[in-house]
């Protein structure tokens, strides 16, 4: 590409860029969401401190309004803090995993309601694009019909692009505005908020670009707004130069409205305690051959190769050993039994006794769609039983709750299994978890 013809190409990217809005976005994010997740069913924790802790009960991944307010901060070793649980009648979960994603899919189907065009972008935010007549009568309305139908509560940030709707929904948490929902398109002065916000806290800018802006004197949002074009152009190209046209209110990011295809899948978790057995290993990476088999079906994808690693715990002073090894898989699949048996024969060259693992795992690479799978020209396989067979077996775990039928060398008891002490029930995912309501 000559210059002249990169010069037309960056004028048309301008151009398109520099178009009027004619839409909002507005950013949904739940409160503290894992917390309102228990909340949901324990409604009497309302007004009481809780916290989660991560895998194994390790450390704190969530804490409510109550337990920041007493001092209890973010990734705290669950031991250094059980002193001041005790003291304050600190209520205490394991990570529920299942119940988070599944209370996450009912919010963000309750937003599909409000508008076509969600993008999911974590478990407990979503962008939506709306019309340009949404106010923040519309947003409350949307917070109260959440809340309504899945209990959780949520925060709304509403402005003329994905990065002002962020900027705004930080503002509602920063100064706690009325109905939890600010509309930073039509605010008075919309420097005055982004003088607050500093260029790191801006979404898209990196260390290293907050970096040099703040070398360049730019350390607010309102100073990179009004930055050159010439001068963010080449430091960080049109992905800079779209940026900094989103702080001003022109639309340059668009809604993802399909995850992107994953490029490999992995399973693994910390047991609950050491593992010393072949056989428990076995059950262990059974198992995440199965749940990672599980994923490759639900994206209609297939593996062409699986990595199986076992690790000790680097931080005792017990004797170490880790090891990982891959091996293809020919022809491609997204069956079970070739993931699992593929697994198992990896994991019999790793294995060495006489140690103390504490972690295994599984990966998948070489993803490929359903349909372009990579075959064996000299060993042709029929491959439609085998997609009636798992598409049952996938139905009847979905309709009973994973794990009603499964692989005998994923385990019965499991008791190499992570630690969850304190996990509340499924409820919404398990017929013998569901919560009971007496009169």
């Amino acid at each position: 590409m000559n210059g002249q013809t990169r010069a037309s190409a960056a004028h048309t990217i301008m151009l398109f860029e520099l178009q009027p809005s004619s839409k909002l976005y507005a950013l949904v994010d739940c409160d503290n969401f894992y917390v309102s997740c228990e909340r949901v069913f324990q409604p009497e924790l309302a007004r009481r401190p809780v916290i989660i802790l991560s895998n194994n009960d390790g450390c704190v991944v969530a804490r409510s309004v109550e337990a920041k307010a007493l001092g209890i901060g973010m990734g705290e070793p669950f031991h250094h803090v059980k002193e001041i649980i005790k003291n304050e009648n600190i209520k205490v979960f394991s990570s529920n995993y299942v119940l988070y994603g599944d209370l996450s899919r009912r919010v963000m189907e309750t937003l599909s309601v409000f508008s076509p065009e969600v993008e999911v972008y974590s478990i407990d935010e979503a962008f939506m694009v709306l019309p340009l007549s949404t106010n923040t009568s519309h947003l409350k309305l949307i917070r109260e019909i959440v809340l309504k139908r899945t209990g959780i509560p949520v925060t709304i940030g509403l402005g003329e692009t994905k990065t002002l709707s962020k900027l705004a929904m930080e503002y509602v948490k920063q100064t706690n505005q009325p109905g939890r929902v600010f509309d930073i398109s039509v605010h008075a002065n919309k420097d005055e908020i982004l003088s607050r916000v500093l260029v790191q806290d801006v979404w898209g800018i990196g260390l290293r670009y907050a970096e040099w802006l703040y070398k360049m004197g730019i350390k607010t949002a309102e100073q990179l707004k009004n930055i050159d074009d010439a001068i963010i152009r080449r430091k960080a190209g049109v992905v800079g130069v779209r940026l900094v046209n989103e702080l001003r209110g022109i639309p340059c990011l668009e809604m993802e409205m399909t995850a992107p295809p994953r490029k490999n899948i992995t399973s693994s978790r910390s047991f609950g305690h050491y593992v010393t057995k072949l056989s428990d290993l076995e059950e262990s990476v059974s198992t995440h051959a199965a749940m990672a088999g599980r994923k490759l079906r639900y994206d209609n994808s297939v593996a062409g190769s699986i990595t199986v690693f076992i690790t000790t715990n680097v931080y005792s002073k017990t004797p170490q050993y880790g090891k990982a090894m891959s091996r293809s898989l020919v022809p491609s699949t997204d069956c079970d039994h070739d993931l699992i048996t593929a697994a198992k024969k990896v994991l019999y060259k790793i294995f060495k006794p006489g140690y103390r693992y504490i972690k295994a795992g599984v990966v998948l690479d070489e993803l490929n769609p359903n349909g372009f799978r990579q075959t064996d020209i000299y060993a042709p396989r029929d491959y439609s039983k085998f997609e009636r067979l798992f598409g049952a077996v996938d139905s009847t775990n979905q309709h009973f709750g994973g794990g009603t039928l499964h692989f005998l060398s994923t385990g019965i008891t499991k008791g190499w299994s992570m630690k969850m002490d304190y996990r509340s029930p499924r409820y919404t995912t398990r017929w013998e978890e569901l919560a009971e309501v007496r009169a």
